[in-house]
């Protein structure tokens, strides 16, 4: 474990601290790109990154390409490292399976964690997402040595998570040594769902803009509407679910359509995709509305879209806002919990409407439409949502955390 020495001599001379990330997936969508960005940018840094993911399926997920390459990958149902040649057990936990509604394979990814933390012993543990973050809680609790400095990272509103894992956060989060979350507004919902004292509690926006983005919105989308200039074009992107609320959306953009020539695009895939579809026919929309499911490039998208809309009814932050933002495309959004007036500032930035306010959300539609944002004001927005400047402050983060470890065991 790096001691209060070795920390000072990390801030002033680059001695890189080893740092492990721990996801479900490369599967999903804005919390997973942003560890892999938050991973990068730590590199970038000096510092030595490894990542744990639960899934063999993952290494084809559609996010391996942001993967660094300079990372080390500890796959759970893959062939070991060889430093982690050891079977992976069963461990009954003194009952927890049943205690707190687990399944069993939560209790697996906690051991293969726990092995980790035995063999590496990494300066500090960062797991992002409900499975992740409640497994290495777990395995904190049964290491053979001092654990590292566990920090999960809050992505969602823990309002509108399920009591089950809201009741597994009750019992772990007091016992991590402090957590990360990517508003404020998640912020004060771990306060006030589980109790936890904010001085536990950390806010750092998730990392956003980067080069990548930039680039990549340059290139051609593989859509014809938006390589038309005639017709002007709504973009909405997210998985086809319940939270994002693309009914409303539908109906919004119905009455838009009534009074001028415009199309809607919503890009991403999901379980509500026949729901929407129909919904579509029912309001004889089908010639203006596309649903071209996942697509590779969602910024090419941006940059030539009229307008973006975020719909949803709760958010953790919001990445796709600020990606949005990135590529110069106005915004309108709904005013849901949370994330969205943090990012466009109460209204500065983007215009805000009450969640599932039909009338609201076409009247802000069609204003922008009319009016829309400076392009160069959005982008130096979305700037301050950059890697380098999450980066800095999670190594600042951590940095603190292993400080006052140090200091706690020194007393």
């Amino acid at each position: 474990m790096v001691g209060f020495v070795d920390i000072m001599i990390s801030d002033k001379a680059g001695m890189p601290l080893r740092i492990a990330f721990v996801i479900p997936s490369f599967y999903g969508g804005g919390a997973e790109r942003s560890v892999l960005r938050l991973a990068k940018g730590l590199i970038d840094r000096g510092h030595s990154v490894d990542i744990l993911v639960f899934s063999q399926e993952s290494q084809d997920g559609h996010l391996t390409y942001l993967i660094p390459s300079e990372a080390n990958l500890f796959v759970f149902d893959n062939p070991l490292p060889l430093v982690l040649q050891e079977k992976i057990k069963i461990v009954k936990y003194f009952g927890l399976r049943i205690t707190l509604f687990l399944k069993g394979e939560l209790l697996d990814y906690a051991e293969f964690i726990r092995i980790y933390i035995d063999k590496i012993n990494p300066d500090c543990i960062l797991p992002s997402l409900e499975k992740a973050k409640s497994a290495a809680c777990m395995a904190s609790i049964f290491t053979k040595f001092k654990p590292p400095l566990i920090i999960p990272i809050i992505h969602n509103n823990l309002a509108n998570r399920k009591w089950k894992w809201k009741s597994l956060y009750s019992i772990l989060f007091p016992s991590v040594d402090h957590v990360v979350t990517v508003s404020d507004g998640v912020a004060d919902s771990v306060v006030s769902e589980i109790g936890l004292s904010p001085e536990k509690i950390t806010r750092i926006y998730n990392p956003v803009f980067s080069e990548e983005i930039e680039d990549l919105a340059k290139t051609v989308p593989d859509h014809p509407w938006l390589n038309e200039d005639e017709v002007p074009v709504i973009l909405a992107a997210g998985r086809l679910a319940r939270v994002k609320d693309f009914p409303t959306l539908l109906h919004a953009f119905e009455r838009v359509a009534k009074n001028r020539k415009v199309r809607l695009i919503i890009i991403g895939e999901g379980s509500w995709r026949k729901r929407l579809e129909k919904m579509v026919k029912k309001l004889n929309i089908e010639s203006a509305v596309s649903l071209p499911g996942w697509v590779p490039n969602p910024y090419a998208y941006m940059s030539r879209a009229s307008l973006f809309v975020l719909s949803s009814r709760y958010e953790g932050l919001a990445n796709v806002l600020i990606e949005a933002l990135a590529c110069g495309c106005p915004c309108v959004s709904t005013d849901c919990p949370s994330g969205p007036a943090e990012i466009l500032d109460d209204g500065r930035f983007g215009l805000l409407v009450p969640v599932g306010d039909v009338p609201a959300l076409s009247t802000a539609m069609e204003r922008l439409l009319d009016y829309p944002s400076n392009k160069d004001i959005l982008v130096a927005r979305a700037k301050e949502f950059s890697v380098e400047a999450a980066a800095e402050q999670y190594e600042r983060a951590i940095a603190d955390q292993l400080y006052c470890r140090h200091e706690k065991h020194a007393i």
